[in-house]
Formats: structure tokens, C-alpha cells, sequence
């Protein structure tokens, strides 16, 4: 690793979304913002973890827990 920082090669991952993660940040953005779904079902519906959609909201710039919680409903 040395002398690859020596020859001025970049290590580790690379930085932001790739295409499908973005495509999926801004998906969940707007079901997020429209506050129809609850964060669970948003997730389940991306093949996400809901942490992993928070993530997505947090590098998007969206404030989260000002939108008003809906209940699960299970039937």
C-alpha cells in the first residue's frame, strides 16, 4: 500500500452512489417526501435497509424526522 500512496494511486472505495444507488436515493426521496409510506415499507420497496435509506436521504440533503409518521397497518 506504500508504494501505491508513493506512486500516487488512489486506494479504498471510491466516493458516492453508483447508478443504481442513485437512481434508488432519489426514488426514496420522493416517496419519503410525499410521507405515504411508512420508512419500513419505502425500504422493503427499494431492497434496501432502512439504514441504508436514510443514508441515501442524508447525502440527498433531506431533513429527516419532520414529516409526520404514519402506523403500520397490518391486515
Amino acid at each position: 500500500m506504500a508504494s501505491a500512496r508513493r506512486r500516487g494511486q488512489l486506494l479504498g472505495r471510491r466516493k458516492g452512489l453508483s447508478k443504481a444507488g442513485e437512481q434508488k436515493a432519489r426514488l426514496g426521496e420522493s416517496l419519503y417526501k410525499e410521507a405515504k409510506y411508512p420508512v419500513e415499507q419505502i425500504a422493503r420497496e427499494l431492497h434496501i435497509s432502512k439504514t441504508t435509506l436514510y443514508k441515501y436521504l442524508r447525502l440527498r440533503g433531506v431533513e429527516i424526522g419532520t414529516l409526520i409518521e404514519i402506523p403500520i397497518v397490518t391486515t
